[in-house]
């Protein structure tokens, strides 16, 4: 039987057949403190918010991130304050494919996921995406000597994808210089380099909502080599797409980090970038 390619593997895995990412699920008017606290405990990114049986609100890493940690006077306000209000959700029959382009439609990481009963199963996220293209990228090691979409995926590699830009900081600059700096770029990740600009550690959104949310009043006196990651979800430019996802399902990333051999970042590369490409190939 012919092996379908990634997007039509994906058209085919029901979101009911998938194992969704739990979330909190929280009554509006809980205070933005106790939320992030539960969070963390079950170490999710994402909190639902509900008013009576109703989906109220999402809150996120992100909104965290964007709108709770630079400001302690916040963390008594409901989280009602800083929740997106009324969201998209997907049917539990819809696709992964369409759960996908939903996602990136919108520059969601996180959608809610319905039961036919209008009942919230779960959530679907990148991370639940990126596990089910590594692994269906792994089942077709073998390709057989018939070009198709996936010689692309397992050949070509991360240099045929735009990198972004990566944004840099250095291990004595503070908190609130960091975080700024990646809500002024729209980014969660800021690469730590030393003074001869090799990479020596992360500072994530998830670093931030687990570690410094609802706990660090000030900012600016914390620098970031306290509070970084020395574990670095990092690529060389030469590595396959296919390798790439392998590499993202391992660490839990959504992103890479594009590294020379002297360990400086060339770039950075997102699942959605990686996406993005693997539709336009499975379409020519």
């Amino acid at each position: 039987m012919t092996k379908s390619n990634i997007v039509e593997y994906f058209e085919s895995v029901l979101l009911s057949r998938m194992r969704l990412s739990s979330h909190v699920v929280v009554p509006n008017g809980r205070k933005v403190r106790s939320v992030v606290a539960a969070m963390a405990a079950q170490h999710t990114g994402c909190a639902v918010v509900t008013e009576g049986s109703r989906l109220a609100g999402i809150f996120t890493e992100r909104d965290i991130t964007n709108h709770v940690v630079r400001s302690p006077d916040v963390w008594g306000a409901p989280v009602d304050n800083f929740m997106t209000a009324d969201p998209m959700m997907i049917g539990h029959d819809a696709s992964a494919l369409d759960a996908l382009r939903l996602m990136n439609a919108h520059r969601f990481r996180n959608l809610p996921v319905t039961g036919a009963d209008g009942d919230l199963l779960g959530s679907v996220n990148h991370y639940d995406l990126i596990r089910l293209a590594a692994a269906f990228l792994e089942s077709q090691s073998e390709l057989g000597p018939e070009l198709s979409p996936e010689h692309n995926l397992h050949f070509v590699d991360l240099t045929g994808l735009a990198a972004h830009e990566p944004l840099l900081v250095t291990p004595d600059h503070s908190l609130a210089h960091a975080i700024e700096a990646m809500i002024s770029a729209q980014t969660g990740l800021a690469s730590v380099v030393n003074h001869r600009g090799a990479v020596i550690g992360e500072l994530t959104e998830h670093d931030v909502f687990l570690k410094v949310a609802c706990r660090v009043e000030d900012l600016v006196d914390e620098t970031v080599g306290d509070w970084m990651t020395e574990q670095i979800a990092a690529a060389a430019p030469g590595t396959s797409i296919s390798d790439a996802l392998g590499i993202m399902a391992k660490l839990g990333h959504r992103y890479l980090v594009l590294i020379s051999e002297t360990k400086r970042a060339l770039g950075m590369v997102t699942f959605r970038d990686i996406t993005e490409y693997f539709e336009i190939v499975c379409a020519t």
